[in-house]
Order: structure tokens, then C-alpha cells, then sequence
């Protein structure tokens, strides 16, 4: 997972140098033009000296702020400090709270508003970016009291989260139209997802690879294999051996292996009974794992693509911590300011 470090921000009194150039015109012959203290909200300083400059080209005037402080009344490490509190789990006005007996007066939307200052600048831009392979995977929360699916990508070449969607993954129409435009803007070629079916219909009709977690198909195929075996006789425990050695070698004719094995097994015929009907389930299972031989083996071919979907799940995990501290969130705004913020660590 990429860990985005936002360390609290130096905060001077004034300026240690001169600005190097007019902000309008470029010019780099600038005159000093007064200058007059401005009152801050900090955790150490009151107030600051702020100067002002003429250029002497343009003839317009400009202020030259010291380090930490902008036109905003906070200085940046008090917008930092109350965004840390609010991930951390304090409400809005527990933060104003807990400012205030440091003497220092923030309202509580205040403090949503400086949460919302640092969720845009962690925010990434994806205008020039190109991302090969792009983790998918979705996760359940509360908003407003209801259940709610979200689903969300991430660039596992870097870790970074590249968009969120109140969308449930299991809805392959939304999570498609969702896909569409980032895979064409990022050039995405590979999506790695879990085993959801939905998931695999919606990369291939946005016309991209697809590498199933490896993780998460050894689980489901293992559990599967477990309950077969209970529900097999003794003919038929070793073709489970099998399936089992060769999802977890991947040997480069495993796919034409399972297919055959597929064909050894007979179709269902007569009455149904447990034994029939584990045996027909056994049957499809190694069918399935020789279609989706591909999805399942991508990695293989390619050192650049993961075999699971740890980095997308680690990307969700600070956000489960998070959210068994809080009673639940009023706003999408919220909700995706809240994970943003927890992708990220403060220093």
C-alpha cells in the first residue's frame, strides 16, 4: 500500500527570504512595499509579519506570506492538525472540542472544511497518469443509518487508491460503466479482482486481462475440495488430490489436466443422491477451473501483474480500523474524505 506521509507543516513568524519572481508577470526585480502583522489560528503563533511586494515591471502589488501561512486565517499545520484528529475518529466537534481548551476557537464545520482541504490535495491526478494494472475490489459500510456497497480501485503498481464509487461489486452493469472510462483514460491492461463473478463479466467487457486472487481462489477451491471429499467414496479421493496439486502448482498443462479430468468423471445420471450430486458438482468445478485457466494463472506470464489483490485490500484495511470508531457517516462527502484520509499517514 502507498503510504502518503503528511507531516505537520513549520509555521515561521516571517519570512526568512524574498520572493523570487511576481506571481503576474515573472519579473525578478522587486521592490519592498511595507509590510503588517496578521493575526493567525496556530498552535504556537498568534500572529504573523506579512510583507508586501511591488514588481517593478507590472507596477502591481503582491504579499509574500511566511512558511505555514496562507490568506486563510489557520495556519496550514492547525488545518493538518484538525484533519489528523477527525481520521483518528473524534467527531467534528469533539476536534473543536479539544482545540479549544488550547485556546484556540475552530467551529466544528470548520473542521470539516479543513478535513475537505486535505482530502483534495491527496487527491491524485489522473490526467497524465497510466496505470498497467488496476486492483478492484468493493467493501460494506453505513451511510446514513443503511447499508451500503462500495467499490473501489487502485493502482497496484504504486499502492495508491485512483477512485471510490458507492457502487456494490456484485452489480455488474454499474461496476462496468464505472470501469469503462478509467481503463480508457489510464490505459489499464490487467484488473486484478477476487473470484466474483460479477467482476469477471464486467473486466471482460471492458476488454481487459483479468488475474483472480490467488489468495482468494485457494480458499474457495480448498473449502470446496473439503466438503467433496466428505461427500465422495474412496474412488474418488484421488482425482480431488489432483485438482488440488495442480491449482496450487499451476503446472503450464494444468489447463488441458483439469479438462481431462473433466471428461473422466461421469455426467449425472438416474436418481439424485449425495453421491451423484457431489460427484456432478466435482465435475463442474474442474470444468470451471480449465475455462478460467487464464484468470487464474495471468501471473505466471507476466512478472509485472500480482498474484492477489493484497494491495487493494490493504488499501481498505486503515478504513476498517476507522470505521468501528465512528457511528457511522451523514454524507458520501464524508465517507470518502474519512477513507482518503486514512490511506494516509500523519507525522
Amino acid at each position: 500500500m502507498a503510504i502518503v506521509t503528511l507531516r505537520l507543516s513549520t509555521v515561521k513568524a516571517c519570512s526568512e527570504s524574498r520572493p523570487s519572481q511576481c506571481p503576474h508577470c515573472g519579473n525578478s526585480v522587486l521592490q519592498r512595499w511595507g509590510g503588517t502583522y496578521k493575526p493567525v489560528r496556530d498552535t504556537h503563533i498568534r500572529a504573523v509579519i506579512v510583507y508586501r511586494y511591488r514588481c517593478t515591471e507590472c507596477q502591481r502589488t503582491f504579499r509574500h506570506y511566511p512558511e505555514g501561512v496562507s490568506r486563510a486565517d489557520q495556519s496550514v499545520r492547525l488545518i493538518q492538525l484538525a484533519a489528523i484528529g477527525w481520521t483518528l475518529g473524534l467527531s467534528l466537534r469533539g476536534m473543536s472540542a479539544i482545540l479549544s481548551a488550547f485556546g484556540i476557537v475552530l467551529a466544528h464545520m470548520t473542521v470539516w472544511r479543513d478535513a475537505q482541504t486535505i482530502v483534495m490535495s491527496l487527491k491524485p491526478d489522473l490526467s497524465q497518469r497510466k496505470v498497467r494494472v488496476l486492483g478492484v475490489d468493493g467493501f460494506y459500510t453505513r451511510l446514513k443509518g443503511k447499508p451500503l456497497g462500495v467499490t473501489l480501485a487502485v493502482d497496484l503498481g504504486s499502492g495508491q487508491t485512483i477512485a471510490l464509487a458507492q457502487i456494490d461489486e456484485s452489480d455488474t452493469h454499474a461496476v462496468t460503466e464505472w470501469l469503462q472510462p478509467l481503463v480508457e483514460q489510464l490505459g489499464v491492461e490487467v484488473i486484478v479482482t477476487d473470484d466474483l463473478a460479477a467482476l469477471g463479466v464486467a473486466v471482460e467487457r471492458v476488454n481487459c486481462k483479468r488475474q483472480i486472487c490467488r489468495f482468494h481462489a485457494l480458499r474457495w477451491i480448498g473449502r470446496t475440495l473439503r466438503e467433496l471429499r466428505s461427500q465422495l467414496d474412496e474412488d474418488w479421493q484421488e482425482s480431488i488430490d489432483e485438482v488440488q496439486r495442480i491449482i496450487h502448482d499451476l503446472p503450464p498443462d494444468g489447463q488441458r489436466l483439469l479438462y481431462m479430468l473433466w471428461q473422466r468423471i461421469p455426467e449425472r445420471r438416474g436418481p439424485r443422491n449425495k453421491q451423484s450430486t457431489a460427484l456432478y458438482h466435482l465435475r463442474q468445478l474442474a470444468l470451471r477451473l480449465s475455462e478460467h485457466w487464464d484468470e487464474y494463472a495471468f501471473f505466471q506470464s507476466d512478472p509485472t501483474v500480482p498474484a492477489t489483490n493484497n494491495g487493494t485490500e490493504q488499501a481498505i484495511l486503515p478504513w476498517r480500523l476507522r470505521s468501528r470508531s465512528t457511528r457511522g457517516f451523514k454524507s458520501w462527502a464524508g465517507l470518502e474524505a474519512a477513507f482518503v484520509l486514512c490511506g494516509s499517514a500523519f507525522a
